[in-house]
């Protein structure tokens, strides 16, 4: 019996990013940008996806590299796709709930940080429209996806979110 033919998996380079929407006491951790396109302007701990690393675990190491504390993430709280440049792009948000408030910045990339409530973020010179929304929805504590891992189950890194609130969908009428 022949062996059937085997179709390779299309793949699509893809601009992969995260960020930290770490969220406590009814205030978020902004940071506000040392250089770059962004120099001068707010938001928060964000950064991309390493080789072999999943988006979840580069949210929390951009964090630590960037702010010096470690957290917990306990859902998806927004996600962003684009295409810039024929170049596909994907950010993930993940909602982070701080082990420690004792920042520490990493000053090469960082210039400040504070903690804001949801009155001030509208006066916030932010570094984009999106990244505001990110904010105001993580300070609504608004977790579209919880987030199970099966990484000891599976013997590899691997993760599952899924949402918990039921939508109603129209229906048509045949």
């Amino acid at each position: 019996m022949p062996e059937p033919e085997i179709t390779p998996m299309r793949s699509n380079l893809c601009d992969l990013g995260v960020a930290a929407c770490v969220v406590n006491n009814d205030r978020i951790l902004l940071i506000k940008e040392s250089k770059g396109p962004h120099s001068s302007k707010w938001g928060v701990p964000k950064g991309f996806v390493e080789s072999g690393e999943l988006p979840a675990q580069a949210a929390l190491r951009e964090l630590f590299e960037e702010c010096g504390i470690s957290g917990e993430i306990i859902g998806i709280t927004a996600l962003r796709e684009r295409v810039k440049g024929n170049q596909t792009g994907v950010f993930v948000a993940y909602l982070v709930v701080p082990n420690t408030l004792e920042i520490t910045l990493n000053s090469e990339e960082i210039s400040d940080f504070g903690w804001f409530s949801l009155e001030e973020l509208d006066s916030v010179e932010w570094l984009s429209h999106t990244m505001h929304s990110i904010s105001v929805a993580s300070i609504n504590h608004y977790s579209s996806m919880e987030m199970i891992d099966y990484s000891e189950e599976k013997n590899e890194p691997y993760l599952v979110h899924f949402v918990q609130k039921k939508v109603e969908i129209p229906e048509l009428s045949i």
